[in-house]
């Protein structure tokens, strides 16, 4: 039966709910289904044991990134001691017990379903056997010394009744008997290990408990092996009888059976007696308030009411009233995935670290967020078999860290042999009790913060460290152990210990000596170990030894593997660290080695040095020469060489040239000029300002000279970098018919933009009419028809260029010849009918070349006589005088575009005389 008040299922003697404390009527019964969740109360209990004095609590307090303060209500804490070992070995054997019949299923069918059912349900059984022995012998430590195992699993007869697991064996052996008789086949039905109507749950259950109490876990889980197979039937039977075992998921029931009896049943039976008793205090829980308020903190902080310290300092309080904290975990893990220690130190506190493990794990997983964070580094061999579980972020570790510690069976196998793990750039937290785990740095930046480090042994604990970087503690600890372990192995290698000398080095090599895994891999090879020998020359190379970088090098380049020029740039990079120490004759025939196999790397580093002067003149031309080998190389690194240079020559030769005047003054910025764009080519950050200044400066020194052409350059190159004033000075040029640059169309888009960019558009505007004013009709007009062909040349009424033929004889016919026009000086013809078939043409207007605008409704005028015109009103009318020139047929934007573009391009803001 069920609460009537929280719905929390309870035992048919129950006389009160062990959640909320409500009395339970006699007689009252239910059928609720039971809550998959922690079982929690919504309101404080309205009756109580009688009140007893509880000491302090272990686990009622905690703290979030050091910050966030969590503190639980002594009850929470109680019930949460008390609910974790069922919580967390409940949720292990209920994953290994799924996995053990998943693993039997392999390559085979259930041809007996309601059989097989009945074993599987005996397994389980039998499987939680030892935590109902537990949980009696927690019961007897607590002065409860009058319930058995056998009075437990009475008291959850209907909730092991309930599961899908007893369930859908009383489904199939109705379905089946029903089918039977349908088919008549009494002979078949005899073969079968149920009879009509002799099939009962209780019985089935009863019978299964009591097997469980005698047989071992091995003993089930061979019967139930051997219900797989054995029966035959008739065909269609058969092919039935497969049919619904198909539909079926034995090993999820059987993991929900067992996780919902022990972690939920079995505890809140538990439980209840303890509260009886008075020996714990009665939990009261406000989850539906406290999910609600989770909710309300994401949506707050989706639209940027709240910031993310208030959401996490919210998500605390959460935890302190919620009895389910499983959301609340991952919430807080979403948002800062950095606190992941805590939070799995929270969740430990409960027993549902491994519930949260399998949810951030499966996240990751599934929605391959892991996939796409992670990159795979370039030196990762492809020719060496090694797997990895890839892992990105601290939050996506720790999950993977609590699944190998509590399901070790399922990541190990039988054989605890030690897995791979790679780490992307992050930093993470190691506990001191993690076991058969070599971890991965995959990256430069992957930090390592170990728990004690010094008080674990680590290497006894099967943990190794390959290509990472210590911080904390760890960081003096790793130096110490490296220093340590590298002599004793030089010391072992000369004694000829070479076992001992293998193993230091290792060590080694592990806390970050290039030269203990170089070492390592000529003792590799001289075992025959050829694969674990070029691993040991992988990690070296990595970690800057050039020789063991250049060794791989040639090996893979005798093979032609893609994956040699990885080594080979590597190579190049660990002779750095000659340069660092003042060897540059050394570097520099080091250099020059990999120059001769094409390394762009080397080219880069002897650029470097030729441009800083070290082993060599400093000699900046000869750098400019290798970075330029090493681009054609293919160095990515070496663009940005070019144009770092290229800039420090520009700056040079403007601070030169602003001591000079004159001729000289003048060749040295545009000598700057020159540099600052090559600069900018390589995409130098410090280029584009220097362009965008010097552009206008040089600009206006070519103008003073009456070099325009120069002068436009100059200004175009500066203005596409957003200078205001070198736009404007483009502009002008373009627009003075006298210049050699003059370009009306050009003129017209510079203003436009100008006037777009400018804090006063109408001073703008207002100079762009003035300088149009000065340009003659005939080439306003020659400028409106190339604007006109660009931005309206899908207009269906406007007729320009090759277009106008056709349409032009019935404006010709109609009103052009009266007006004394020549074909031949028709640039622009208007159909205001909008007509595209019978009379296009008839009625509109014409422009002329010279700039005469002839209209159908007999209007002859030069456009420079007319002034502005607006349209409106399905007419475009002379604002000035309010003549109407033409009449149109309804209203089309094109009318509207085309009167913007006559009053910007051709008319004047008033009309000539």
């Amino acid at each position: 039966m069920f609460c009537m008040k929280c719905g929390t299922k309870l035992p048919d003697n129950a006389k009160f709910c062990f959640n909320c404390g409500a009395s339970i009527p006699e007689g009252l019964g239910g059928t609720a289904p039971a809550a998959a969740e922690r079982q929690v109360s919504e309101a404080p209990a309205q009756t109580s044991p009688p009140e007893t004095s509880f000491p302090a609590v272990a686990g009622s307090h905690f703290t979030l990134l050091g910050r966030y303060p969590v503190e639980l209500p002594q009850a929470t804490a109680i019930y949460n001691q008390l609910w974790a070992p069922f919580n967390r070995e409940g949720l292990q054997l209920a994953l290994m017990v799924r996995h053990t019949i998943r693993d039997l299923l392999k390559g085979h069918e259930v041809e007996n379903p309601v059989e097989f059912s009945a074993q599987t349900l005996q397994y389980c059984l039998t499987a939680c056997n030892p935590l109902f022995e537990k949980a009696v012998d927690f019961l007897i430590d607590h002065d409860i010394d009058y319930v058995t195992k056998e009075d437990l699993w009475d008291r959850l007869h209907d909730a092991v009744a309930s599961t899908d697991l007893v369930k859908a064996m009383q489904e199939d052996n109705a379905a089946i008997e029903a089918y039977q008789k349908d088919l008549a086949v009494e002979k078949e039905a005899d073969k079968a290990s149920w009879k009509g109507g002799g099939f009962s749950i209780t019985g089935a259950i009863t019978g299964a408990i009591k097997a469980s109490m005698m047989n071992t876990a091995q003993d089930a889980l061979s019967s139930l092996g051997r219900s797989i197979m054995g029966n035959s039937y008739s065909d269609r039977l058969e092919c039935f009888i497969r049919d619904r075992s198909a539909k079926r998921n034995y090993p999820v029931m059987a993991g929900a059976f067992i996780s919902a009896v022990c972690r939920f049943d079995l505890f809140g039976e538990v439980y209840r007696l303890l509260v009886a008793e008075g020996v714990v205090p009665q939990v009261s829980f406000a989850t539906s308030k406290a999910d609600s308020r989770r909710k309300n903190l994401l949506e707050r902080f989706a639209n940027g009411k709240i910031e993310k310290e208030e959401v996490l300092e919210g998500l605390c309080r959460c935890l302190e009233v919620t009895g389910n904290t499983l959301p609340v975990y991952e919430t807080l893990l979403e948002l800062e995935p950095s606190a992941a220690r805590d939070v799995f130190r929270m969740a430990e506190a409960e027993g549902e670290e491994l519930q949260l493990a399998r949810s951030v794990w499966g996240e990751y997983m599934n929605k391959k967020k892991a996939a796409e964070k992670f990159h795979i580094p370039d030196w990762l061999p492809t020719f060496l078999s090694r797997s990895f579980f890839l892992v990105s972020g601290p939050a996506m570790l720790t999950a993977l860290l609590v699944q190998l510690r509590e399901l070790p069976r399922i990541f190990y196998g039988e054989e605890r042999t030690c897995i791979n793990i790679a780490l992307s750039a992050d930093t993470y937290w190691i506990p001191a009790n993690v076991e058969n785990v070599c971890f991965w740095g995959m990256g430069k930046e992957v930090k390592l913060a170990l728990d004690n480090p010094g008080d674990t042994d680590w290497n006894g604990h099967n943990v190794h460290f390959h290509l990472v970087k210590f911080i904390g503690p760890a960081e003096a600890w790793a130096r110490h152990v490296r220093e340590q372990e590298l002599q004793e192995a030089q010391e072992d290698l000369l004694a000829g210990a070479k076992e001992r000398a293998l193993q230091a080095f290792q060590l080694a090599g592990e806390m970050g000596s290039a030269e203990a895994f170089w070492q390592l891999a000529n003792l590799y090879k001289k075992k025959k170990q050829e694969e674990d020998a070029q691993w040991a020359l992988v990690e070296s190379a990595v970690l800057g030894k050039r020789e063991a970088a250049l060794v791989m090098y040639l090996l893979l380049k005798e093979k032609q593997h893609e994956q040699r020029f990885v080594y080979r740039k590597l190579a190049a990079e660990g002779a750095q660290t000659l340069v660092a120490q003042g060897k540059y004759d050394e570097a520099k025939a080091w250099y020059e080695k990999l120059v001769e196999e094409k390394d762009g790397t080397a080219c880069l580093f002897l650029g470097q040095m030729a441009s800083r002067g070290q082993g060599m003149e400093k000699d900046e031309a000869l750098a400019m020469e290798w970075f330029e080998k090493a681009k054609s190389y293919g160095c990515e690194e070496a663009g940005a060489a070019i144009g770092a240079l290229a800039f420090e020559l520009g700056q040079r030769l403007e601070d030169k040239a602003g001591t000079e005047c004159g001729e000289q003054a003048q060749a040295d910025w545009q000598q700057a000029w020159h540099y600052y764009q090559w600069a900018l080519s390589e995409k130098d950050p410090d280029a584009e300002k220097k362009i965008r200044a010097l552009g206008l400066q040089v600009g206006k020194a070519m103008e003073a000279q009456g070099e325009a052409q120069k002068a436009l350059e100059y200004y175009q190159e500066a203005l596409e970098l957003g200078n205001q004033e070198a736009l404007l000075r483009a502009a002008r040029l373009c627009a003075d018919p006298r210049k050699e640059t003059f370009d009306l169309t050009e003129a017209w888009h510079l203003y436009r933009k100008a006037a777009q960019d400018a804090e006063k558009p109408e001073d703008v505007e207002q100079e762009w009419d003035c300088r149009k004013a000065l340009v003659p009709l005939t080439l306003r007009v020659a400028c409106l028809t190339e604007v006109m062909a660009d931005q309206m040349e899908k207009a269906a009424y406007y007729y320009i260029g090759e277009r106008i033929a056709a349409p032009l004889d019935n404006a010709m016919k109609s009103y052009g010849s009266r007006a004394g026009v020549q074909p031949d000086q028709v640039v622009i013809l208007c159909d205001s009918t909008h007509s595209l078939f019978w009379g296009q043409g008839e009625q509109g207007f014409l422009i002329t070349r010279d700039g005469q605008f002839i209209s159908s409704l007999g209007i002859r005028i030069s456009l420079d006589q007319l002034g502005p015109v607006k349209c409106s009103d399905e007419e475009a009318v002379a604002i000035t005088s309010g003549t109407v020139l033409v009449h149109f047929k309804g209203q089309q934007a094109e009318d509207q575009d085309f009167c913007n573009l006559l009053n910007e391009i051709v008319l004047p803001p008033r009309p000539t005389k």
